[in-house]
């Protein structure tokens, strides 16, 4: 290449005296999912521990609009984050570690706060297209993915490596890029870790609301009952009372087992895994 770097913390500096700069180097993809990667676990390990917190101390009784906001809490942090240090003269941590940066496309100077936003919002269209945007910076020939382009930005080198740092980088990096497109593939196709457990959780509760049921119908006829619309008529609304365990119980594997004085509930959860869930009184 013979284009020339920019000095990003002196974006203000022309190139007129390109024989005084040294040569741009764009990062590698590698090296760019090293850094992605560590800005990804600054970011997320500690929000998700605290949205574990909060959704233990909310409990079961946790509404989807809840569960939407931790979530939208947690990305919109990963986003501010990426905005803020992306712009200006300013570096992510995992960038910084790296020794890149993200600059304009012209090399002329950092990116402003918009582009910064454009390209943090352009990880989320990468991934929902199944990781391909990430994948066109294999194909181009300063490394651009799809972020880069909607943004109008490429990475490049901010400090010379060694040959060892450098395959020790790159080896890391493809090491973690095989490992984050399997956990990718789980969560698409296997259902996030927080979504299973709103899902799971709320089953549970519901099978509680059922054993309530019971309880109320032995009460008034003096036995256990395994027909769920008679316990639907004993919750005051049996329609909405439908309604609801349609939406935590998969149609199929809900069961109620009598045996005397004694009953069990088994029923499978709405999440990916459909998770079966269980109660009977005493246990």
């Amino acid at each position: 290449m013979t284009e020339h770097r920019i000095n990003i913390m002196e974006p203000e500096v022309s190139a007129a005296a390109p024989q005084e700069q040294s040569k741009v180097v764009y990062s590698a993809v590698s090296e760019r999912f090293v850094a992605l990667l560590i800005d990804y676990g600054a970011v997320f390990i500690p929000t998700q521990l605290i949205a574990a917190l909060i959704m233990k101390w909310w409990g079961p009784d946790m509404e989807l609009w809840g569960l939407i906001a931790i979530l939208g809490g947690i990305n919109g942090v990963f986003i501010l984050y990426e905005t803020i240090l992306s712009s200006g003269d300013r570096v992510t941590l995992g960038k910084s570690l790296v020794g890149i940066a993200v600059v304009k496309k012209d090399l002329s100077g950092p990116l402003s706060l918009f582009q910064a936003f454009k390209r943090a919002i352009g990880y989320y269209i990468s991934a929902a297209l199944f990781m391909c945007g990430f994948l066109v910076a294999f194909f181009d020939d300063r490394h651009r993915a799809l972020q880069d382009f909607l943004s109008g930005s490429v990475v490049v080198q901010i400090r010379q490596k060694s040959w060892i740092e450098q395959i020790m980088v790159r080896l890391l990096g493809t090491v973690l890029l095989a490992s984050f497109a399997w956990i990718a593939y789980s969560q698409f196709f296997g259902g996030g870790a927080i979504i299973d457990k709103y899902y799971v959780d709320r089953a549970r509760k519901h099978l509680v609301n059922i054993a309530l049921l019971e309880e109320a119908h032995y009460t008034r006829y003096g036995r256990y009952t395994n027909d769920l619309l008679r316990l639907s008529l004993l919750s005051g609304d049996p329609v909405q009372f439908q309604r609801d365990t349609q939406k935590v119980l998969s149609p199929k594997g809900f069961k109620i087992g009598v045996n005397g004085n004694r009953y069990k509930l088994s029923a499978v959860a709405r999440d990916a895994k459909k998770t079966p869930v269980y109660y009977s009184p005493g246990e």
